[in-house]
């Protein structure tokens, strides 16, 4: 998925895979109880290290280094693609 932002730029997340989905969900296990910066940061960095995030090209360390506000944005670029790639269409 693409996402545009007039200040950030654009985002592109990979069409997730079984494998990522697992790997992503795993990584995160037990950060639910993390405050939501923390786990907005966390879900960048896995979703760097995993290939889930195409663009920007961004290496773990430099999510530590990041703007708070570009992270969220990010954050939630990555649920949006999560939460498609686990619905299933009721018509279909």
């Amino acid at each position: 998925m693409e996402f545009e932002h007039k200040r950030f730029g654009k985002c592109v997340v990979s069409d997730i895979t079984q494998k990522q989905l697992e790997d992503f969900y795993r990584a995160l296990k037990g950060s639910e109880h993390e405050p939501m910066p923390v786990w907005r940061g966390e879900s960048v960095r896995h979703a760097v290290r995993l290939g889930i995030l195409i663009e920007p090209k961004m290496e773990v360390d430099q999510v530590d280094k990041a703007r708070p506000n570009l992270i969220i944005w990010l954050a939630d670029c990555i649920a949006k693609t999560v939460a498609e790639a686990v619905e299933v269409d009721p018509l279909s």
